[in-house]
């Protein structure tokens, strides 16, 4: 059964000249509502939705990329501000925060697209890096864009980017925990909590930015889904991103096969619900938060999981609504 499904639908008219529609999420996964945990992420989630409406905010997180050759628009500054504000929560499994793997240090993961240059850009298990989101931007018009550890690491450092440790006191703890547990019974994780943003901006311009801190307690080195296309994909139509199990989402390839879905005629809300399905039938567990922009100038909004908890946001001219869902 799939644990949530949810859509709708914005006019492109209703928006503005300058108007946006923005879906972000906080990740998804097997969560007990009671747990206090969780109320700090769904109240983590609405700070950044507020920080969203500030207009300066966007411009301010990443105005050290308005000196590369070309301006982010409008759209990517505001889904790459959105990604950095959740990174910089460290309730969230990104950035500042994010789980720890088998050697007890972070590491972090981070894919940017956008419709126009259609480039997937992503750096991977990048250490003592608080945004691995911009670096994935900025690698947009670089001639390699999707670096490893090292080759992301080298470019932090050459952006003058500080360097500064991830670890946070309950991450550490868990891992101390996980890690006694593993000796003694099955691998055990501790990855909830993978961010994304999708946005859409008229007349026509679209973004996907998804970060990560893994899957936690795994094995050093291990890549999930996030730096691929898989865990984050964007079209001159359709943007996702997606949450949950790396290993599940990349078996099914659902972000990209959400969006080829669409951009071949599909619906977005029925496509999001098929790949759904098809993944409670492998029992995989996953979420992802999706927009498309058909030739009717109309926006299609949605957001879906097959897992009990899941936490996203939905932000437009006319409404700021926040969602935490549980089975």
């Amino acid at each position: 059964m799939v644990a949530f499904l949810e859509g709708g639908h914005v006019d492109v008219v209703d928006l503005g000249e300058i108007g946006q529609v923005t879906l972000i999420h906080g990740g998804a996964g097997p969560e007990d509502p009671k747990d206090g945990a969780t109320g700090e992420a769904v109240a983590a989630l609405d700070r950044v939705i507020q920080g969203m409406g500030l207009p300066e905010n966007p411009d301010q997180m990443v105005r050290g990329l308005k000196a590369r050759d070309t301006a982010l628009a409008p759209v990517e500054r505001r889904a790459l501000a959105a990604a950095m504000l959740l990174e910089n929560e460290p309730c969230f499994n990104a950035g500042y925060g994010a789980a720890l793997q088998e050697d007890g240090q972070a590491r972090v993961s981070a894919a940017f697209m956008e419709s126009r240059r259609r480039t997937f850009s992503a750096v991977m298990n990048v250490r003592d890096v608080r945004h691995p989101a911009y670096l994935a931007a900025y690698l947009q018009q670089e001639r390699f864009p999707v670096l490893d550890t090292h080759g992301a690491e080298n470019l932090a450092w050459r952006l003058g980017m500080a360097r500064e440790s991830l670890v946070v006191p309950h991450r550490f703890e868990r891992w101390l925990a996980l890690r006694d547990a593993s000796l003694k019974g099955p691998h055990r994780a501790d990855g909830k909590g993978t961010v994304g943003c999708v946005g859409f901006a008229a007349p026509g311009r679209l973004a996907a930015v998804t970060s990560t801190g893994g899957v936690g307690n795994e094995t050093v080195g291990r890549v999930g889904d996030t730096p691929t296309v898989a865990g984050n994909f964007c079209t001159e139509r359709t943007a996702v991103s997606c949450t949950g199990y790396g290993e599940h989402i990349l078996n099914q390839g659902f972000a990209v096969q959400l969006a080829t879905r669409c951009d071949d005629g599909g619906d977005l809300i029925a496509g999001m619900r098929r790949g759904l399905k098809e993944a409670e039938q492998r029992g995989f567990g996953l979420a992802a938060i999706a927009l498309h922009w058909d030739q009717r100038g109309r926006v299609t909004w949605c957001a879906g999981s097959t897992e009990s908890f899941f936490i996203w946001a939905l932000h437009t001219p006319a409404c700021r609504r926040l969602f935490s869902e549980y089975l």
